[in-house]
C-alpha cells in the first residue's frame, strides 16, 4: 500500500525495494490475485454476502470529481462485481467527491458500515489545521432503498477513524483511529453497538497496539481478530497479524506466514464467512501485480485431518461393521465402524498419538498405538489393519505310528472353568478361544485326555494371547500310548533317575520332583496298577543289596502312596542285584555299574 492513503489516515509508510518472499511448495497458504484489479489501486475488498465490494482509484463514479492532490488520480471509491440492485445502489449512495474506503456489512446486509472524508450531506468538514480527516458513517436498507448516511459518535474533525469492522455477534464496531491518547500512531479500538445505540469505547490494548500503526481490523466467525501493523517486527512494510480470543479478550497478535505476508505492504484481510471454506481476500503491493495495489483471493490449504484406512481379514477380505475406539493422549475417546467395504475414518490431529481398539464378533479382539505422522498439508493418515481369527487349537491326538485317535475324549480348562468337552475325530479336534480373550490376556490352560486301551495323559501349560490364528501344541504332547502290561512309563514320561544318599533310603528332595511326577500319571491313569522296582549293581553282598533295594522301592512306593487317590494302584520291590541291564560285573565301567543302579516303573495291571 502506498504513502498517499496513508496519509488520508495520517499515517506515513516509507516503500521497500526488498525482494518478495516466495512461496514455496509447502506452503499452508495459497495466494493469486483477483480478476477484477486494474492498472492503479485497487484495495480493502469486502464481501457482501458472496459478491465483493472494494476500494479502487480506477477512475471517479461522480462526473467532474476533483483530483487527489497526492496522486493526481481520482479519490478512492466503491466498486463491486455484483449484479445485486441491493449492492449496485449501495456503491451509488456512498461514492461521493471525496474518499470512501473499505466498508462492513451486518449478517442480514440491511446495515452497512464505511469510511469517508469529513463529507456529510455536501458539506466539507475541516479540522483546526485544515484537514478532511476520515470519519465512519452507515447507512440502513429499508423499503428497497438506503438511508442517507449516519454518523458513528466516535467521529471527530480534530482526528481520523476508519476501517469499520462489525463483530460476528454485532454487538462490537471496531475501528481504527489516530484519536489522542492512543499508543502510537493509529490504534485499534472497540464501541459497543447495539442495533443503533452506542455505548462505551475501549482501546483494545498493548497485546493489540504498539508505538506504530495498526489498521484495517476484521472479526472472524469466531471472533478472532485479524489486523495490520507496520511494527518493526515484522516482514516489512504492513503485515497482517491474529489475535485470537480467549475468555472475552484477545491475546497477543501473531504474524502470519508467507505468502499472507512478504516484504511489502500486506494488509486489508477478510475472511469469507458462514461458507465453511477457509478463504477470503487481502491487499498487498507486492511485485508482478495489475497496478499499485491490488487485491488477492487467499486459501488456506490446511484440510481438517483423518485417520482412514480398510479394515481386512487375514485372507485379505473385508471386514464391514466392525467397532474401532480411538483415544487420543488426554483420554478424548472417538468411536467408528468401518462401513460395507471395509473402511473406516475418523478426525484426529497431525502427529498426535492414538490408541486403538478394534472389536468384531467374528474375529479376535485387537488394539494398536500408531502415531499419526503427517505434515500440515497432508489430508490423511493411513492406516490399514488386518484382523485375526480368534485364537485356537487344532488338537488331533495320534498313537505310537502316527495314526489319528478317534473318539478320545478331550476336556479344555482355562483358569480353572470348563470350555470345552468333546470326541475327537479323524481330523481332530479345532477349539476357538472364548471371544472375551484379548491381546495381552494371561491364560493357565489344562486339556485332559483320556480314551479307553490308551494312557490318559494332563497337558498343561500358562501362556499370553500375543496373537490370533492357531496356537501350536508341540506334536510329542498329542502321541499317545497304548495301556499294556510290563511297560515301563519311563519311556512315556521324563524320568530322570533317582539318587539316594550312601546306604539310606529317605527321599532326597531331587527324587521327589521324580516321584511327583509318576503321583501325577497314577492320578491320571485310575486303571493302572504298576510296581516300583528298585535295583542295585553288583558291588556288596547280595543279602545288603536285596535288603537296601527293598528299603529303597518301599520307602518310593510310600511317598507315592500319600499323592494318589488309590493307594492299591502301586507297589514297591527291591531286587537287588538280581536283574542286572549289565551282567558281566567283574567287568563292568562305572557307567555301566550306574545303569545297574536304576528304579523301574512297570505296569503290571491294566482294569477295564
Amino acid at each position: 500500500m502506498k504513502n498517499y492513503y496513508i496519509v488520508i489516515l495520517l499515517c506515513t509508510f516509507l516503500s521497500t525495494s526488498a525482494v518478495l518472499i516466495s512461496q514455496d511448495d509447502k506452503s499452508i497458504y495459497s495466494v493469486i490475485p483477483t480478476d477484477f484489479n486494474s492498472e492503479v489501486s485497487d484495495f480493502s475488498a469486502t464481501y457482501f454476502h458472496t459478491d465483493i465490494v472494494w476500494v479502487s482509484d480506477k477512475g471517479s463514479a461522480i462526473p467532474l470529481s476533483p483530483k487527489f492532490s497526492e496522486t493526481g488520480r481520482s479519490f478512492f471509491n466503491l466498486y463491486t462485481n455484483s449484479e445485486i440492485f441491493q449492492i449496485q445502489s449501495l456503491v451509488d449512495k456512498i461514492n461521493s467527491k471525496y474518499h470512501e474506503g473499505q466498508i462492513s456489512v451486518s449478517k442480514d446486509g440491511n446495515t452497512v458500515f464505511f469510511t469517508r472524508n469529513a463529507y456529510v450531506n455536501k458539506e466539507k468538514r475541516w479540522s483546526y489545521d485544515y484537514k478532511m480527516n476520515l470519519q465512519i458513517f452507515y447507512v440502513k436498507f429499508e423499503n428497497g432503498l438506503w438511508s442517507d448516511e449516519i454518523e458513528v459518535p466516535v467521529n471527530n474533525t480534530e482526528y481520523s477513524v476508519g476501517h469499520p469492522a462489525l463483530s460476528q455477534d454485532e454487538k462490537y464496531l471496531y475501528f481504527s483511529s489516530n484519536m489522542p491518547g492512543g499508543y502510537g500512531g493509529s490504534d485499534l479500538y472497540r464501541i459497543e453497538y447495539n442495533n443503533g445505540s452506542w455505548g462505551d469505547l475501549e482501546n483494545l490494548g498493548q497485546k493489540i497496539n504498539t508505538s506504530y500503526d495498526e489498521l484495517f481490523p476484521f472479526i472472524s466467525d469466531i471472533g478472532d481478530l485479524y489486523f495490520a501493523s507496520n511494527d518493526s517486527s515484522g516482514m516489512g512494510g504492513l503485515d497482517i497479524y491474529k489475535a485470537e480470543k480467549s475468555d472475552g479478550s484477545y491475546l497477543r497478535g501473531e504474524i502470519m506466514p508467507a505468502p499472507i505476508n512478504t516484504e511489502f505492504d500486506d494488509f486489508a484481510f477478510v475472511k469469507q464467512k458462514d461458507t465453511g471454506k477457509d478463504n477470503g481476500l487481502l491487499s498487498s503491493n507486492r511485485p508482478n501485480g495489475s497496478g499499485i495495489d491490488d487485491v488477492y483471493y487467499w486459501e488456506y490449504l490446511v484440510k481438517p485431518f483423518a485417520i482412514k484406512g480398510t479394515v481386512t481379514n487375514t485372507k485379505g477380505a473385508v471386514v464391514a461393521n466392525a467397532t474401532l475406539d480411538f483415544v487420543d493422549v488426554n483420554g478424548i475417546k472417538q468411536n467408528v465402524h468401518t462401513n460395507g467395504d471395509g473402511q473406516y475414518r475418523v478426525s484426529a490431529e497431525r502427529n498426535g498419538t492414538y490408541h486403538i481398539d478394534i472389536d468384531h464378533q467374528d474375529y479376535f479382539n485387537d488394539y494398536f498405538d500408531i502415531v499419526a505422522k503427517a505434515d500440515l498439508l497432508t489430508e490423511f493418515f493411513v492406516y490399514d489393519i488386518v484382523l485375526e481369527d480368534f485364537p485356537s487349537f487344532k488338537i488331533r491326538p495320534v498313537d505310537e505310528q502316527g495314526v489319528p485317535i478317534i473318539d478320545m475324549n478331550v476336556r479344555i480348562n482355562c483358569d480353572n472353568e470348563d470350555m470345552f468337552t468333546g470326541l475327537s475325530t479323524e481330523e481332530g479336534i479345532f477349539w476357538e478361544f472364548p471371544h472375551k480373550y484379548r491381546r495381552g490376556d494371561s491364560i493357565s490352560i489344562l486339556i485332559d485326555f483320556n480314551k479307553t486301551g490308551y494312557l490318559n495323559k494332563k497337558v498343561t501349560f500358562n501362556m499370553v494371547v500375543e496373537d490370533g490364528g492357531d496356537v501350536v501344541i508341540p506334536k510329542e504332547q498329542l502321541v499317545f500310548v497304548k495301556a499294556e502290561e510290563k511297560l515301563e512309563i519311563s519311556k512315556i514320561i521324563d524320568l530322570q533317575p533317582i539318587y539316594y544318599d550312601f546306604a539310606k533310603w529317605d527321599i532326597r528332595p531331587d527324587a521327589a520332583l521324580e516321584l511327583d511326577k509318576v503321583i501325577e500319571f497314577l492320578n491320571n491313569n485310575p486303571n493302572i496298577s504298576i510296581e516300583l522296582s528298585s535295583h542295585t549293581d553288583c558291588r556288596g553282598s547280595d543279602y545288603s543289596n536285596l535288603q537296601l533295594s527293598d528299603k529303597r522301592a518301599k520307602s518310593a512306593a510310600d511317598y507315592i502312596k500319600k499323592g494318589i487317590s488309590n493307594p492299591n494302584q502301586i507297589y514297591g520291590k527291591g531286587y537287588g542285584e538280581t536283574k542286572p541291564i549289565h551282567s558281566d560285573c567283574a567287568g563292568c565301567t562305572e557307567e555301566q555299574h550306574a545303569e545297574n543302579r536304576r528304579t523301574e516303573f512297570t505296569i503290571v495291571k491294566v482294569s477295564e
